[in-house]
Order: structure tokens, then sequence, then C-alpha cells
């Protein structure tokens, strides 16, 4: 009895060591996935930049912008009646401001709108409609 009493504990505290080493890992693999999402959104931020104009272009020659998610800003912006940052348009969007990857998505997005000639920003990081801008009606 006393053997298989050994056999027993020691069984255990090879189970809690695994425990332990799986719980590391998951947590490596989520700082991995998290790392490749943040690298994601750079790498589509920084190539639109690279492939951005260096002056506005007018809008008509600018190809349309995801409808739906540039109307939903573009509503946000109106509705605000006044300069908004990334982080609070994020946060009226129902999603997390301190996310760096939701902030840097409608970033990106505010800065075509900027690019299309629909936005405006009016100081580094705050932005606000242009002139008779606003959601598309359709």
């Amino acid at each position: 009895m006393r053997l298989l009493a050994e056999r027993e504990a020691a069984a255990r505290v090879e189970w809690l060591r695994l425990e332990e080493e799986a719980a590391r890992i998951a947590g490596l693999i989520e700082a991995c996935r998290r790392e490749i999402e943040r690298l994601t959104v750079t790498r589509e931020v920084l190539s639109g930049l690279v492939t951005g104009a260096a002056e506005p272009v007018p809008a008509a020659s600018v190809p349309a912008l995801d409808g739906e998610f540039a109307d939903q800003l573009l509503a946000i912006l109106a509705e605000a009646g006044r300069p908004l940052r990334c982080r609070e348009v994020v946060a009226v969007m129902g999603e997390n401001p301190s996310v760096a990857r939701h902030g840097e998505r409608v970033r990106h997005r505010l800065k075509k709108l900027v690019t299309a000639g629909r936005v405006r920003e009016v100081e580094p990081g705050l932005f606000t409609l242009t002139a008779g801008s606003g959601p598309s009606s359709g």
C-alpha cells in the first residue's frame, strides 16, 4: 500500500507540474496571437501610408471605402458635432479603445476618409466631418 501511495503522490506532483506548464504555454500562445494581430494592423497601416498620396486626391478618383464601415464612422462624427479622437470613435462603436488594433483600424479608415475629402483632421489624431459630408444614403 505504501508503494501505491508513493506512486499516486508522484503522479499528482507530475500532473500539477504539467498543468502549470500547460498554463505557461497557453499564455505564450496568446501573447504570440496578440503580436501577430498587432503586426498585421501595423503592416496594413504602413502599406496604406506608403501607397497613399502626398496631397488629398479629389473624392471622385478615390476608390470606395468599405461602405458600411465608412458610413458608420461618418455617422459617428456627424452625431458628435465636434472633432473626435480615434479612441472616442472606437468607444462609440462599442469596442474596447484600449485594444491597439481597434484604434489602429479606425485611425487607418479615418485617414482614408481624409484622403477622400470626406473627413478633416483638424489636428493630429482629431477628426471631424468636412462641410457637406456625411454617411451615404443607400
